[in-house]
Protein backbone atom coordinates (compact mmCIF):
# COMPACT_ATOMS: atom_id res chain seq x y z
CA UNK A 1 0.00 0.00 0.00
CA UNK A 2 1.17 3.48 -1.01
CA UNK A 3 1.20 6.32 1.92
CA UNK A 4 -1.83 7.97 0.25
CA UNK A 5 -3.58 4.43 1.35
CA UNK A 6 -2.51 3.67 4.30
CA UNK A 7 -3.67 7.24 5.34
CA UNK A 8 -6.57 7.39 3.88
CA UNK A 9 -7.71 4.14 5.95
CA UNK A 10 -6.11 5.77 8.93
CA UNK A 11 -8.09 8.69 8.79
CA UNK A 12 -11.20 6.74 8.35
CA UNK A 13 -10.67 4.36 11.41
CA UNK A 14 -9.85 7.50 13.72
CA UNK A 15 -12.99 8.97 12.55
CA UNK A 16 -14.51 5.99 13.16
CA UNK A 17 -12.84 5.47 16.92
CA UNK A 18 -13.82 9.29 17.81
CA UNK A 19 -17.76 8.89 16.96
CA UNK A 20 -17.83 5.88 19.57
CA UNK A 21 -19.54 7.06 22.53
CA UNK A 22 -17.28 8.54 24.96
CA UNK A 23 -19.95 7.97 27.90
CA UNK A 24 -18.93 3.94 27.34
CA UNK A 25 -15.94 5.15 29.46
CA UNK A 26 -13.43 4.13 26.81
CA UNK A 27 -10.20 6.14 26.17
CA UNK A 28 -9.67 7.22 22.67
CA UNK A 29 -7.04 4.04 21.99
CA UNK A 30 -9.58 1.68 23.43
CA UNK A 31 -12.16 3.26 20.70
CA UNK A 32 -9.68 3.19 18.08
CA UNK A 33 -9.13 -0.45 19.15
CA UNK A 34 -12.84 -1.38 18.93
CA UNK A 35 -13.32 0.15 15.75
CA UNK A 36 -10.32 -1.74 14.23
CA UNK A 37 -11.84 -5.29 15.18
CA UNK A 38 -14.47 -3.98 12.52
CA UNK A 39 -12.53 -2.33 9.78
CA UNK A 40 -9.33 -4.79 10.21
CA UNK A 41 -7.38 -2.18 8.95
CA UNK A 42 -3.05 -3.22 7.76
CA UNK A 43 -0.59 -2.77 10.84
CA UNK A 44 0.58 1.16 9.10
CA UNK A 45 -2.50 2.16 8.78
CA UNK A 46 -3.60 1.01 12.57
CA UNK A 47 -0.11 2.91 13.53
CA UNK A 48 -1.05 6.13 11.63
CA UNK A 49 -4.76 5.96 12.80
CA UNK A 50 -3.35 6.19 16.64
CA UNK A 51 -0.56 8.62 16.26
CA UNK A 52 -3.65 10.76 14.28
CA UNK A 53 -5.67 10.74 17.19
CA UNK A 54 -2.85 11.60 19.94
CA UNK A 55 -2.09 14.77 18.03
CA UNK A 56 -6.00 15.31 17.68
CA UNK A 57 -6.34 14.66 21.13
CA UNK A 58 -3.97 17.40 21.91
CA UNK A 59 -4.50 20.16 19.00
CA UNK A 60 -8.31 19.80 19.05
CA UNK A 61 -9.13 22.71 21.05
CA UNK A 62 -6.92 24.89 19.47
CA UNK A 63 -8.44 23.78 15.83
CA UNK A 64 -12.21 23.92 16.84
CA UNK A 65 -11.68 27.40 17.79
CA UNK A 66 -9.85 27.90 14.23
CA UNK A 67 -11.99 26.44 12.48
CA UNK A 68 -14.95 28.55 14.54
CA UNK A 69 -14.45 31.40 12.24
CA UNK A 70 -14.84 29.50 9.10
CA UNK A 71 -17.10 27.21 9.58
CA UNK A 72 -20.85 27.26 8.87
CA UNK A 73 -23.43 25.67 11.04
CA UNK A 74 -25.05 23.35 8.86
CA UNK A 75 -21.64 21.44 8.73
CA UNK A 76 -22.65 17.89 10.16
CA UNK A 77 -20.58 16.85 13.23
CA UNK A 78 -18.53 13.61 10.52
CA UNK A 79 -17.57 16.49 8.03
CA UNK A 80 -16.43 18.58 11.52
CA UNK A 81 -14.18 15.68 13.25
CA UNK A 82 -13.14 15.09 9.62
CA UNK A 83 -11.34 18.72 8.80
CA UNK A 84 -10.34 18.94 12.91
CA UNK A 85 -8.49 15.42 12.09
CA UNK A 86 -6.23 16.89 8.71
CA UNK A 87 -5.52 19.52 10.58
CA UNK A 88 -4.72 18.31 13.62
CA UNK A 89 -2.14 16.45 11.78
CA UNK A 90 -1.36 18.95 9.20
CA UNK A 91 -0.11 21.80 12.01
CA UNK A 92 2.18 18.70 13.84
CA UNK A 93 3.46 18.12 10.37
CA UNK A 94 2.31 14.48 10.29
CA UNK A 95 3.28 13.47 6.73
CA UNK A 96 -0.42 11.57 5.28
CA UNK A 97 0.91 11.82 1.32
CA UNK A 98 0.54 14.27 -2.02
CA UNK A 99 -3.24 15.76 -1.33
CA UNK A 100 -4.89 15.47 -4.48
CA UNK A 101 -4.21 11.11 -3.99
CA UNK A 102 -5.07 11.55 -0.24
CA UNK A 103 -7.96 13.26 -1.45
CA UNK A 104 -8.66 10.19 -4.65
CA UNK A 105 -8.00 7.61 -1.79
CA UNK A 106 -10.44 9.12 0.88
CA UNK A 107 -13.22 8.75 -2.08
CA UNK A 108 -12.62 5.50 -1.46
CA UNK A 109 -13.12 4.75 1.85
CA UNK A 110 -15.61 7.48 3.10
CA UNK A 111 -19.25 7.96 2.22
CA UNK A 112 -19.82 9.81 -1.11
CA UNK A 113 -22.31 12.06 1.32
CA UNK A 114 -19.15 12.88 3.71
CA UNK A 115 -17.17 13.76 0.90
CA UNK A 116 -19.13 15.77 -1.15
CA UNK A 117 -20.40 17.96 2.43
CA UNK A 118 -16.56 18.20 2.85
CA UNK A 119 -15.13 19.09 -0.45
CA UNK A 120 -15.86 23.34 -0.32
CA UNK A 121 -13.80 23.38 3.15
CA UNK A 122 -10.54 21.74 1.47
CA UNK A 123 -9.15 24.73 0.69
CA UNK A 124 -8.42 25.82 3.95
CA UNK A 125 -6.37 23.01 4.62
CA UNK A 126 -4.67 23.82 1.45
CA UNK A 127 -3.75 27.32 2.94
CA UNK A 128 -2.47 26.07 5.99
CA UNK A 129 -0.47 23.82 4.16
CA UNK A 130 0.88 26.24 1.91
CA UNK A 131 1.45 28.77 4.80
CA UNK A 132 -0.99 31.49 3.80
CA UNK A 133 -3.05 31.11 6.97
CA UNK A 134 -1.73 30.05 10.48
CA UNK A 135 -3.41 28.33 12.89
CA UNK A 136 -2.92 30.67 16.11
CA UNK A 137 -1.18 29.15 19.02
CA UNK A 138 -2.85 28.44 22.49
CA UNK A 139 -2.35 26.25 25.43
CA UNK A 140 -2.54 22.78 25.02
CA UNK A 141 -3.89 21.95 28.40
CA UNK A 142 -6.97 23.50 30.34
CA UNK A 143 -5.94 26.42 32.88
CA UNK A 144 -7.32 25.13 36.27
CA UNK A 145 -4.41 22.15 35.25
CA UNK A 146 -2.14 24.42 34.63
CA UNK A 147 -2.86 25.90 37.87
CA UNK A 148 -2.87 23.05 39.81
CA UNK A 149 0.05 21.69 38.40
CA UNK A 150 2.02 25.39 39.29
CA UNK A 151 0.91 24.92 42.69
CA UNK A 152 2.28 21.67 43.26
CA UNK A 153 5.72 21.66 41.18
CA UNK A 154 6.40 25.22 40.66
CA UNK A 155 5.19 27.11 37.02
CA UNK A 156 8.73 25.99 35.52
CA UNK A 157 8.40 22.66 36.38
CA UNK A 158 4.57 22.61 35.52
CA UNK A 159 5.57 23.85 32.33
CA UNK A 160 8.46 21.29 31.76
CA UNK A 161 6.20 18.26 32.51
CA UNK A 162 3.76 19.42 29.92
CA UNK A 163 6.14 20.01 27.92
CA UNK A 164 7.47 16.71 28.20
CA UNK A 165 4.40 15.10 27.75
CA UNK A 166 3.39 16.48 24.43
CA UNK A 167 6.88 15.97 22.84
CA UNK A 168 8.60 12.59 23.92
CA UNK A 169 6.64 9.07 22.83
CA UNK A 170 5.72 7.19 26.69
CA UNK A 171 8.21 4.14 27.07
CA UNK A 172 6.14 0.67 26.42
CA UNK A 173 7.16 -1.64 29.26
CA UNK A 174 6.67 -5.22 29.77
CA UNK A 175 6.75 -8.23 32.14
CA UNK A 176 7.09 -11.48 31.86
CA UNK A 177 4.29 -14.14 33.13
CA UNK A 178 6.16 -16.35 34.71
CA UNK A 179 2.93 -18.42 35.74
CA UNK A 180 3.13 -19.41 31.72
CA UNK A 181 6.37 -19.51 30.74
CA UNK A 182 10.19 -19.34 31.92
CA UNK A 183 11.51 -15.53 31.40
CA UNK A 184 14.48 -16.88 29.72
CA UNK A 185 12.78 -18.34 27.37
CA UNK A 186 10.81 -15.24 26.37
CA UNK A 187 13.40 -12.90 26.94
CA UNK A 188 15.07 -14.88 23.67
CA UNK A 189 12.11 -15.09 21.74
CA UNK A 190 12.56 -11.14 22.23
CA UNK A 191 16.10 -11.35 20.48
CA UNK A 192 15.11 -13.73 17.81
CA UNK A 193 12.39 -11.46 17.06
CA UNK A 194 15.09 -8.57 16.71
CA UNK A 195 13.14 -6.70 19.74
CA UNK A 196 15.61 -4.39 21.26
CA UNK A 197 14.93 -3.91 24.92
CA UNK A 198 16.70 -3.50 28.58
CA UNK A 199 15.44 -4.45 31.99
CA UNK A 200 14.89 -1.23 33.72
CA UNK A 201 17.39 0.04 36.40
CA UNK A 202 15.16 1.13 38.86
CA UNK A 203 13.12 -2.35 39.89
CA UNK A 204 14.01 -5.87 38.71
CA UNK A 205 11.68 -8.01 36.53
CA UNK A 206 10.31 -5.01 34.23
CA UNK A 207 11.62 -4.44 31.03
CA UNK A 208 11.17 -1.25 28.59
CA UNK A 209 11.17 -2.26 24.74
CA UNK A 210 13.56 0.67 22.80
CA UNK A 211 12.85 -0.63 19.50
CA UNK A 212 11.34 -3.61 17.54
CA UNK A 213 10.90 -3.91 13.31
CA UNK A 214 7.78 -6.19 13.91
CA UNK A 215 4.98 -4.75 16.96
CA UNK A 216 2.94 -7.92 15.90
CA UNK A 217 5.51 -10.30 17.56
CA UNK A 218 4.80 -8.10 20.69
CA UNK A 219 1.05 -8.11 20.72
CA UNK A 220 0.93 -12.41 20.02
CA UNK A 221 3.12 -12.53 22.88
CA UNK A 222 0.63 -10.37 24.92
CA UNK A 223 -2.31 -12.21 23.24
CA UNK A 224 -1.14 -15.54 24.87
CA UNK A 225 -0.17 -14.48 28.26
CA UNK A 226 3.29 -15.02 27.71
CA UNK A 227 4.01 -11.17 29.02
CA UNK A 228 2.08 -8.39 30.14
CA UNK A 229 2.32 -4.36 28.49
CA UNK A 230 1.67 -2.10 31.26
CA UNK A 231 2.62 1.04 32.95
CA UNK A 232 5.89 1.36 35.09
CA UNK A 233 3.53 2.78 38.04
CA UNK A 234 1.45 -0.94 37.96
CA UNK A 235 4.51 -2.58 38.86
CA UNK A 236 6.55 -0.29 41.31
CA UNK A 237 2.75 -0.84 42.91
CA UNK A 238 2.88 -4.41 43.27
CA UNK A 239 6.84 -4.31 44.34
CA UNK A 240 5.83 -1.71 46.72
CA UNK A 241 3.38 -4.54 48.29
CA UNK A 242 5.70 -7.74 48.36
CA UNK A 243 2.75 -10.24 47.93
CA UNK A 244 4.04 -13.46 49.61
CA UNK A 245 3.01 -17.15 48.55
CA UNK A 246 0.05 -17.80 50.64
CA UNK A 247 -1.11 -14.59 51.36
CA UNK A 248 -4.52 -13.65 51.59
CA UNK A 249 -4.87 -10.23 49.20
CA UNK A 250 -7.78 -8.48 49.08
CA UNK A 251 -8.09 -6.10 45.84
CA UNK A 252 -10.53 -3.82 45.93
CA UNK A 253 -11.37 -2.22 42.51
CA UNK A 254 -10.02 -4.63 41.05
CA UNK A 255 -11.20 -3.81 37.09
CA UNK A 256 -8.89 -4.19 34.38
CA UNK A 257 -6.45 -6.74 36.54
CA UNK A 258 -2.72 -5.83 36.00
CA UNK A 259 -2.55 -5.94 39.29
CA UNK A 260 -3.94 -8.26 40.17
CA UNK A 261 -2.43 -10.63 37.63
CA UNK A 262 1.30 -9.09 38.80
CA UNK A 263 0.18 -10.03 42.39
CA UNK A 264 -0.49 -13.58 41.28
CA UNK A 265 2.91 -13.79 39.52
CA UNK A 266 4.46 -12.88 42.89
CA UNK A 267 2.81 -15.01 44.93
CA UNK A 268 3.40 -18.17 42.43
CA UNK A 269 -0.21 -19.04 42.02
CA UNK A 270 -0.13 -19.92 46.10
CA UNK A 271 -2.60 -18.28 48.47
CA UNK A 272 -5.93 -15.67 47.58
CA UNK A 273 -6.98 -13.44 45.72
CA UNK A 274 -10.26 -11.53 46.13
CA UNK A 275 -10.47 -9.09 43.29
CA UNK A 276 -14.04 -6.71 43.80
CA UNK A 277 -15.62 -4.49 41.09
CA UNK A 278 -18.68 -2.93 41.07
CA UNK A 279 -19.39 -3.27 37.58
CA UNK A 280 -20.21 -6.82 35.95
CA UNK A 281 -19.16 -6.19 32.53
CA UNK A 282 -15.57 -5.15 33.60
CA UNK A 283 -15.34 -8.13 36.79
CA UNK A 284 -16.46 -10.11 33.19
CA UNK A 285 -13.47 -8.71 31.21
CA UNK A 286 -11.07 -9.26 34.96
CA UNK A 287 -11.77 -12.71 35.22
CA UNK A 288 -10.72 -13.45 31.06
CA UNK A 289 -7.82 -11.80 31.97
CA UNK A 290 -6.41 -13.40 34.80
CA UNK A 291 -7.61 -16.75 33.33
CA UNK A 292 -5.74 -16.18 29.96
CA UNK A 293 -2.51 -14.91 32.33
CA UNK A 294 -3.03 -18.83 33.87
CA UNK A 295 -3.90 -17.13 37.66
CA UNK A 296 -5.38 -19.71 39.73
CA UNK A 297 -6.20 -18.09 42.80
CA UNK A 298 -8.12 -15.12 42.07
CA UNK A 299 -12.11 -14.62 43.57
CA UNK A 300 -14.31 -12.92 41.85
CA UNK A 301 -17.17 -10.26 43.92
CA UNK A 302 -19.54 -7.85 42.22
CA UNK A 303 -20.02 -5.29 45.00
CA UNK A 304 -19.99 -1.47 45.60
CA UNK A 305 -16.58 -0.88 47.72
CA UNK A 306 -18.22 2.70 48.74
CA UNK A 307 -20.52 0.60 50.76
CA UNK A 308 -19.49 -2.11 53.47
CA UNK A 309 -18.23 -5.04 51.89
CA UNK A 310 -19.99 -8.34 52.08
CA UNK A 311 -16.73 -9.89 53.36
CA UNK A 312 -16.02 -11.10 56.66
CA UNK A 313 -12.32 -11.45 55.29
CA UNK A 314 -9.19 -10.22 56.95
CA UNK A 315 -6.09 -9.65 54.85
CA UNK A 316 -2.48 -9.62 55.02
CA UNK A 317 -2.60 -6.87 51.95
CA UNK A 318 -5.48 -4.58 50.52
CA UNK A 319 -4.66 -3.25 47.65
CA UNK A 320 -7.39 0.31 47.06
CA UNK A 321 -6.96 1.48 43.86
CA UNK A 322 -9.89 3.84 43.00
CA UNK A 323 -12.03 4.77 40.47
CA UNK A 324 -10.12 8.43 39.78
CA UNK A 325 -9.41 11.30 37.50
CA UNK A 326 -6.58 10.09 35.64
CA UNK A 327 -5.14 13.40 35.46
CA UNK A 328 -1.97 10.85 35.68
CA UNK A 329 -2.81 9.81 32.21
CA UNK A 330 -3.04 13.01 30.18
CA UNK A 331 0.49 11.70 28.86
CA UNK A 332 -1.11 8.55 26.99
CA UNK A 333 -4.34 9.62 27.24
CA UNK A 334 -4.23 13.48 26.04
CA UNK A 335 -7.94 13.92 25.09
CA UNK A 336 -8.31 13.76 29.12
CA UNK A 337 -7.39 16.94 29.43
CA UNK A 338 -10.31 18.38 27.19
CA UNK A 339 -13.09 16.03 28.94
CA UNK A 340 -11.74 16.20 33.14
CA UNK A 341 -12.87 18.98 34.75
CA UNK A 342 -12.25 20.00 38.13
CA UNK A 343 -16.05 18.89 39.31
CA UNK A 344 -14.89 15.47 38.23
CA UNK A 345 -11.56 15.43 40.98
CA UNK A 346 -13.73 16.72 43.57
CA UNK A 347 -16.62 14.19 42.56
CA UNK A 348 -13.63 11.02 42.42
CA UNK A 349 -12.11 12.37 46.05
CA UNK A 350 -15.68 11.74 48.11
CA UNK A 351 -15.84 8.08 46.14
CA UNK A 352 -12.48 7.62 47.19
CA UNK A 353 -12.59 8.61 50.90
CA UNK A 354 -15.87 5.89 51.54
CA UNK A 355 -13.81 3.15 49.50
CA UNK A 356 -10.96 3.64 51.87
CA UNK A 357 -12.99 3.52 54.83
CA UNK A 358 -15.02 0.55 53.89
CA UNK A 359 -12.11 -1.58 52.46
CA UNK A 360 -9.91 -0.91 55.45
CA UNK A 361 -12.13 -2.52 57.59
CA UNK A 362 -11.01 -5.84 55.82
CA UNK A 363 -7.02 -5.13 57.09
CA UNK A 364 -5.44 -7.51 59.45
CA UNK A 365 -3.33 -6.41 62.70
CA UNK A 366 0.30 -6.12 60.92
CA UNK A 367 -1.31 -6.12 57.47
CA UNK A 368 -0.58 -3.50 55.01
CA UNK A 369 -3.11 -1.48 53.33
CA UNK A 370 -1.66 -0.09 50.04
CA UNK A 371 -3.38 3.11 48.65
CA UNK A 372 -2.69 4.60 44.76
CA UNK A 373 -4.29 6.20 42.14
CA UNK A 374 -3.35 7.54 38.36
CA UNK A 375 -4.39 11.00 39.43
CA UNK A 376 -1.50 13.70 41.09
CA UNK A 377 -4.08 16.17 42.47
CA UNK A 378 -3.98 16.64 46.28
CA UNK A 379 -7.68 16.17 46.70
CA UNK A 380 -7.73 12.78 45.48
CA UNK A 381 -4.19 11.89 47.09
CA UNK A 382 -2.87 13.38 50.32
CA UNK A 383 -5.91 14.92 51.45
CA UNK A 384 -7.76 11.77 50.99
CA UNK A 385 -4.93 10.10 53.75
CA UNK A 386 -4.88 12.84 56.41
CA UNK A 387 -8.69 12.20 56.43
CA UNK A 388 -8.17 8.30 56.75
CA UNK A 389 -5.34 8.95 59.35
CA UNK A 390 -7.43 10.83 61.89
CA UNK A 391 -9.91 8.70 62.51
CA UNK A 392 -7.92 5.45 62.32
CA UNK A 393 -5.21 5.73 64.45
CA UNK A 394 -4.68 1.68 64.61
CA UNK A 395 -3.25 2.76 60.72
CA UNK A 396 0.50 4.34 60.68
CA UNK A 397 1.73 6.10 57.45
CA UNK A 398 5.10 3.68 56.53
CA UNK A 399 7.79 4.40 54.15
CA UNK A 400 7.37 3.15 50.77
CA UNK A 401 10.27 1.01 49.55
CA UNK A 402 12.18 1.83 47.21
CA UNK A 403 11.80 5.41 47.44
CA UNK A 404 11.14 5.72 43.56
CA UNK A 405 9.88 9.48 42.42
CA UNK A 406 9.13 12.32 44.68
CA UNK A 407 7.57 12.01 48.51
CA UNK A 408 4.21 12.83 49.07
CA UNK A 409 3.16 16.51 49.82
CA UNK A 410 1.38 18.05 52.87
CA UNK A 411 4.14 16.50 55.34
CA UNK A 412 2.89 13.04 54.07
CA UNK A 413 6.74 12.28 52.86
CA UNK A 414 6.51 8.61 53.57
CA UNK A 415 4.28 8.82 50.52
CA UNK A 416 5.31 8.36 46.99
CA UNK A 417 4.67 10.26 44.10
CA UNK A 418 5.37 9.70 40.13
CA UNK A 419 5.30 12.32 37.46
CA UNK A 420 5.80 11.27 33.93
CA UNK A 421 8.81 14.12 32.51
CA UNK A 422 10.96 12.58 36.00
CA UNK A 423 9.80 9.34 35.97
CA UNK A 424 8.86 8.13 32.33
CA UNK A 425 5.56 6.57 33.29
CA UNK A 426 2.20 7.85 34.36
CA UNK A 427 1.36 10.36 36.90
CA UNK A 428 1.20 8.30 39.93
CA UNK A 429 0.62 8.34 44.25
CA UNK A 430 1.62 5.70 46.06
CA UNK A 431 0.79 5.23 50.01
CA UNK A 432 1.52 2.24 52.19
CA UNK A 433 -0.64 1.99 55.33
CA UNK A 434 -0.40 -0.55 58.33
CA UNK A 435 -2.42 -1.66 60.94
CA UNK A 436 -0.84 -1.76 64.40
CA UNK A 437 -3.81 -3.17 66.55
Amino acid sequence: MGVEEDSAEAIALALEAIKIQSDLGLSLKSRLYRAAREARPNLNALKLARRMLHLYAINRNRVRRFLGDFLSNELSNDSRILLELLISSLISNLHLGEPEKLALNLRRVLSKELIEEVEPWLGIIRTIKENIVEVPEEERYPSWFINMLSRILGKDEAENLMRFQDRVKPPTYFTVNRLLSREDDVLKLFERYDIEFSEDERLEGIYVIKSMKKSKKVLDLARKGLIMIHDFSSYYATYVMDPKPGDVVLDVCAAPGTKTILMAIAMRNKGKIISVDSSFTRLRTHLKRVKKAGVLIVNDVLADATKPLPLSLKADIVLVDPPCSSIGLFWREPIYRWTIKPRHIRMFARFQVKILENSSAHVKSNGTLLYSTCSISIEENELVLEDFLKTHPEFDLEEVYPKLGDHGLRGLSEARRLYPHRDRCNGFFLAKLVKRS
